[in-house]
């Protein structure tokens, strides 16, 4: 690197500080009313479960708020995902943006461009990261505390140079152990907690004029070698918009066996002969979180995938186990989310594949009527009220009304 040069990393900071720079068109819009509207839909389903709960942290400031709404948020593991990069960004950025507005008034004019840098610099820092770091980090906690500083610092109205210097403050805090997902028990919740105070402590610091790490990325103890980064140069493809690519969980299983119980679904509908065997291929990454070992019915994708042929329905997943002894689960060269079905029954066989997790297309019908029926399933008759916040937040509405409608929704009642 040439005398003077900045590392590829700190010119990404840059270019995530500057909000000219931002998307900002009408799909963009329609789309993250949708994901504001599903992360809704969590917050309430949770506080209306046994694990919802009061909270100290409920009424601790902006950051006991936000930690205690990121931990909600992913209650029943149904929050967004962005399978281009690994990470759960709603559950970070909604609750980053929610708990500062709820608390600070003037925060408010800023909701929808909080919300787009937020998602952007998810998609993004995760895209930096890259595949190695996803391998041993989990990027939620990591690209989401920088994607939490984003969102706050905008929220905050903040200069574009305490923007990036609270990026940098988020960098050189960053963490989030892989083992959390891994486990399958729920401990990655608390990751996105961790990512949403580090985002919303560095912003509020970077203000006061905390002193950042200018080598942030490079040397012995720099980002690029203690988080598994390989340094690239910095090119248009590295800037994401975020939105585009997040994806709701439409069925009531990991996000990591979508794709195999539609499959098997559509397979049911067509076939009605005798089940006589049933094989699911899946990345190989994929399969020591889908072994059924730990996690229960929930984390089997041999579980969800019995249930599915026998519903015929994704939606519809209720313990069955009158097909388990017939279903097989093997390796194959395929990305994380897809999956290839092949069944034997009693007339031949048939084979089902999907390569691209359902839950992005949010213009797709059979999609909607899938988003509508989980929403109705978790959040009931709130759901109307819950379609009319978002749609006015989007919208730019703010009144004393919508916002005490906005703290009903995501406080215990």
């Amino acid at each position: 690197m040439g005398q003077g040069k900045q590392p590829p990393g700190n010119l990404l900071l840059q270019e995530l500080s500057e909000l000219a720079t931002l998307i900002r068109s009408n799909e963009s819009i329609n789309r993250l009313e949708i994901l504001l509207s599903d992360y809704l839909v969590c917050m309430v389903s949770a506080s209306e479960s046994k694990s919802g709960a009061i909270s100290p942290l409920n009424d601790d400031g902006i950051l006991g708020r936000g930690a205690w709404m990121a931990l909600q948020s992913n209650c029943g593991d149904r929050d967004d995902l962005d399978w281009s990069v690994g990470t759960h960004p709603g559950s970070v950025i909604w609750s980053t943006i929610i708990s500062i507005c709820l608390l600070r008034e003037k925060a408010r004019n800023n909701f929808l461009l909080s919300a787009q840098a937020g998602y952007r610099t998810s998609a993004s820092m995760g895209n930096f990261l890259g595949v190695d770091h996803r391998s041993k980090w989990h990027v939620t906690g990591t690209a989401g505390s920088f994607a939490a500083a984003s969102a706050a610092s905008v929220s905050f109205n903040y200069s574009q140079e305490v923007h990036q210097r609270a990026l940098q403050l988020a960098g050189a805090n960053i963490g989030g152990s892989a083992l959390a997902p891994r486990e399958r028990e729920g401990a990655s919740a608390f990751n996105r907690s961790a990512a949403t105070t580090l985002g919303i402590t560095a912003a509020m610091a970077a203000r006061a004029g905390a002193i950042a790490v200018e080598n942030l990325w490079e040397g012995p103890y720099g980002i690029l070698r203690n988080f598994s980064v390989s340094e690239s140069p910095l090119g248009a493809a590295l800037i994401a918009d975020g939105v585009s690519t997040a994806s709701l969980r439409l069925f009531p299983v990991t996000g990591f066996a979508q794709s195999s119980v539609l499959a098997t679904a559509r397979l049911a509908e067509r076939n009605f002969d005798h089940l006589e065997a049933l094989n699911i291929d899946l990345a190989g990454s994929a399969i020591s979180l889908l072994d059924g070992s730990r996690g229960g019915f929930w984390w089997d994708v041999r579980a969800a995938v019995s249930a599915a042929w026998a519903s015929k329905d994704p939606t519809n997943l209720y313990p069955n186990d009158e097909f388990l002894d017939r279903i097989s689960l093997a390796a194959a060269e395929l990305p994380l989310g897809a999956v290839r079905i092949s069944i034997k029954t009693s007339s031949g066989n048939d084979s089902e594949t999907i390569y691209s997790p359902p839950g992005n297309e949010f213009n797709n019908p059979q999609e909607t009527k899938w988003r509508e029926i989980k929403w109705r399933a978790m959040a009931g008759e709130r759901l109307s009220e819950i379609v009319e916040v978002s749609r006015a937040l989007i919208g730019g509405q703010n009144t004393m009304e919508l916002w005490e409608r906005v703290r009903g929704l995501v406080a215990k009642q």
